[in-house]
């Protein structure tokens, strides 16, 4: 396309490019201004010199970052709770679309909807807090559930725990995201041609066999591409949550990169040290999306470009 039709077509959609531009700005401003300062990774941060004016430190602080004893397990645990997160996490709100969809009663659907959306406003502090005071060993109705029902004989201690830390993990963080996670998928659904469904209805197929062949279909590219961004979140498992539901006595297994580069940047003061593990996560991060996103692309003709 040449530069004049490019420019023809720019202006008679003139008013679409109109909306996209307060995206544009804010993405201009906040994404990619920002990127000038990737070079305090590079360089001995000092306050008094600037970005352009500190020392140049080259790669000393990624080295220090691999050099230092726990970097493989904080690399280790990111990932492996990243992955949970994903695997249990994409699917969960494509199920609760599917099973909302085949709801009738508006009333009790919108009901469910509401509050599915409610948690992902809450802040990580307030469901930390819920969490600690419902799985409490002693107290904590949960266990007292438990007890009354005859499940236990000794209250469960789920909080700062290795048996149950990834279950507590997982379970908060699907409960507080699912729903809102799940509206783009509503909304997939509800872009289904009617007339499938009674088409299938005709030809006999059930319920299983409508959500198999039209529904899921209906939705497999929004699923592709929503799965294309979400693995640039394997190398961030979630500072919030991370930081409140970790422990001295899950460390071993709940000691993430997140944590870590908030921890030497804000607490100890090593700006450029932060940095250079903040930017060695988005380098992976940039890496996983293109790959998965290559790999899409050959497999189901679906990509982000």
């Amino acid at each position: 396309m040449t530069g004049s039709l490019l420019w023809k077509r720019i202006w008679r959609h003139k008013l679409f490019y109109l909306f996209m531009l307060p995206g544009i700005v804010w993405f201009f401003l906040f994404s990619y201004v920002p990127l000038y300062g990737i070079q305090v990774a590079f360089r001995d941060f000092q306050f008094s010199g600037g970005f352009s004016g500190s020392p140049w430190a080259g790669l000393k602080y990624f080295h220090q970052f691999f050099d230092y004893y726990q970097s493989s397990k904080l690399i280790r645990n990111t990932i492996l709770i990243s992955a949970m997160k994903l695997c249990i996490g994409f699917v969960m709100p494509i199920l609760l679309a599917i099973l909302l969809n085949e709801v009738r009663n508006v009333k009790f659907k919108k009901t469910v909807q509401t509050l599915s959306y409610l948690p992902y406003f809450v802040s990580w502090v307030v469901v930390v807090t819920l969490i600690q005071r419902l799985f409490a060993q002693y107290g904590g109705p949960v266990n007292n559930a438990l007890e009354a029902l005859g499940l236990v004989h000794d209250p469960i201690q789920f909080m700062n725990n290795t048996n149950w830390f990834y279950q507590m993990i997982l379970g908060s963080d699907v409960w507080k995201n699912i729903g809102w996670n799940s509206i783009i998928y509503i909304a997939a659904i509800a872009g289904i041609d009617p007339q499938l469904y009674e088409a299938a209805k005709i030809d006999g197929a059930g319920r299983y066999k409508q959500i198999w062949h039209i529904t899921l279909p209906g939705i497999r590219n929004i699923a592709v591409i929503l799965f294309i961004l979400a693995t640039g979140s394997l190398m961030s498992a979630g500072y919030e949550q991370l930081l409140l539901l970790n422990g001295p006595a899950t460390a071993a297994i709940g000691s993430v990169l997140d944590v870590h580069v908030i921890n030497a940047g804000i607490n100890e003061g090593r700006l450029s040290y932060a940095a250079a593990v903040g930017l060695f996560q988005s380098i992976i991060a940039l890496i996983l999306i293109l790959t998965v996103n290559k790999v899409a692309r050959k497999v189901s003709d679906v990509s982000l470009f």
